[in-house]
């Protein structure tokens, strides 16, 4: 029966155990064998899978690739920034333009006549309504009726024409006043002028029995939209930013003042994608001196040194134009002003090695990582067959213990048994030969 307990030399006269050991030892050698195998395959493994991630990384690099809008970028330079500055899209053409900056843009701030002198103090006020000129049309805002204090009063405001209108108290030594101004001055293209403003009561309140008006004849700050001339035309914005100027191009202006903006060619994206090339492809080249090295454990295995060889013979292009640089392990180096210089001065050439790059490198990159994968599968599936075969050998060495700990135990029962019988037959014998020794 599995699992039985078979004490070994229970006589002292046969030391089976000692056997069995030795025999198991000299069994299991085949186990050992396959373990050390496995281990062996597992650092193929372990030092496989970083060469796979570094060759897969540049792969991804060329996959969704499209070397056409790396050069499609555009930039602009203001020659003074403290004045305005500009973003472009890639639609705008290469241009120069002088722009004059004449007016910035601001909000309408507005106070009432009429304050208290009691911030605190209670207040009642009846419904009434404010209007919002955008220079379109004209938004009305009603604020319901209430009391408390004039802090309530600011929060009934902001509750009914936030969006557009924030209300506020003002102090001007003396009282505290109402204080309207507007949330953005994009809001509206009107400007404070002396017959009209941008915000206005079409009703106005009454509080505590008493008609408040607004000040709109000495605004804290009077509605303006900024303007910019360039040559002739003047144009105009509610805001400091002014759209498509020239379609893709836009202008922030910061101060009153003259600014040149050019537009040209931007090739950052070019050298960011060579900069990501040269640390991927250094990212392999590292890998495959690591795994190659001396004492290595792919030390002389071509399928990867290979790797090295093949994709530095893709660089003849960089390395005639300068753009990169080799080190003595084969690592690169960006030359950025090459790339920038070849960029401004032969940017279909510069195309034309990154379109060369991609099929070459590229290709190469694909192809290799798919190869890796598959070594890598190849090896685990070596690595399951071994753990497979060496828990069957350790089941048929446990069965061979077990039968060989029961004939054993049994032979060491039948070396008792006899040695009882022959003690036994000694012993008669003895006794025989007294009882014929006594008849004489």
């Amino acid at each position: 029966m599995a699992g039985e307990i078979y004490f070994n030399n229970l006589t002292g006269r046969f030391d089976w155990g000692s056997i069995i050991d030795q025999i198991i030892r000299l069994k299991s050698i085949p186990i050992q064998r396959l373990s050390q195998e496995a281990q062996q395959v597992q650092a193929k493994q372990s030092a496989l899978q970083g060469l796979t991630n570094a060759v897969g990384d540049l792969s991804k690099l060329f996959e969704n690739l499209n070397v056409d809008d790396l050069f499609r970028s555009k930039k602009a330079n203001s020659s003074d920034s403290s004045v305005l500055t500009a973003t472009v899209t890639e639609d705008v053409p290469n241009i120069t333009l002088n722009l004059s900056v004449s007016k910035l843009a601001q909000k309408e701030v507005l106070i009432t006549n009429e304050g208290l002198s009691d911030i605190n103090a209670s207040i009642n006020w009846n419904a009434f309504q404010i209007t919002y000129n955008t220079g379109s049309s004209i938004l009305y805002f009603n604020v319901q009726a209430g009391s408390g204090r004039l802090s309530d009063l600011v929060n009934a405001i902001n509750n009914s024409a936030g969006d557009k209108i924030v209300a506020s108290i003002f102090y001007d030594g003396s009282q505290y006043k109402l204080m309207l101004s507007e949330r953005d001055e994009a809001s509206s293209t009107a400007e404070t002028n002396s017959v009209s403003t941008v915000i206005s009561f079409s009703t106005a309140p009454v509080i505590n029995g008493n008609v408040w008006s607004l000040d709109t004849t000495s605004p804290l700050q009077s509605a303006q939209n900024a303007n910019i001339s360039i040559g002739s035309t003047v144009i105009t914005s509610p805001s400091n930013r002014f759209e498509n100027i020239v379609n893709g191009l836009s202008v922030e202006v910061k101060n009153i003042g003259n600014a040149i903006i050019t537009v040209s060619d931007d090739y950052s994206k070019v050298l960011d994608f060579l900069n990501n090339f040269v640390k991927n492809y250094n990212g392999v080249i590292s890998q495959v001196n690591k795994l190659t090295d001396k004492d290595a454990i792919f030390q002389g295995d071509y399928s990867i040194t290979g790797i090295k060889t093949e994709l530095s013979r893709m660089l003849d292009n960089l390395f005639a134009y300068d753009l990169v640089n080799v080190k003595e392990d084969g690592t690169l180096e960006l030359n950025s002003s090459a790339v920038n210089s070849l960029a401004s001065s032969n940017p279909q050439k510069l195309r034309d090695i990154l379109t060369e790059l991609k099929n070459t490198v590229g290709d190469y990159a694909l192809r290799t990582s798919t190869t890796l994968q598959s070594f890598g599968n190849d090896l685990q599936g070596r690595l399951d067959y071994i753990n497979t075969r060496a828990q069957e050998l350790a089941k048929q060495l446990a069965r061979e213990e077990e039968r060989l700990r029961l004939e054993y135990a049994k032979v060491e029962t039948f070396m008792n048994q006899a040695q009882d019988i022959m003690a036994r037959m000694q012993a008669f014998i003895v006794s025989l030969s007294d009882m014929q020794g006594g008849k004489r």
